[in-house]
């Protein structure tokens, strides 16, 4: 089974708008998670009703903006 992330961000807005902005329209937390397995990409969590966007630790701030908008990208409802 599979959940949309109700992003609610139109796909011709998720390259060209800031990454802060995106995290704001799609209602979701960003946090550093602590699997340091070098094959971890990130993950998208519900929790109690809240969209947890985890990303692998370390990451400059450009993997961070390409690693969230990948994720976003991939569970915004078609």
């Amino acid at each position: 089974m599979s959940v949309a992330l109700p992003c609610g961000v139109p796909p011709d807005d998720a390259l060209v708008r800031p990454v802060d902005e995106l995290i704001a329209a799609a209602g979701v937390e960003v946090v550093e998670s602590s699997i340091e397995d070098p094959t971890f990409l990130g993950a998208v969590v519900l929790v109690a009703g809240r969209w947890w966007l985890h990303l692998p630790p370390g990451l400059s701030g450009l993997e961070r903006d390409v690693v969230v908008r990948e994720l976003l990208a991939r569970t915004a409802q078609p």
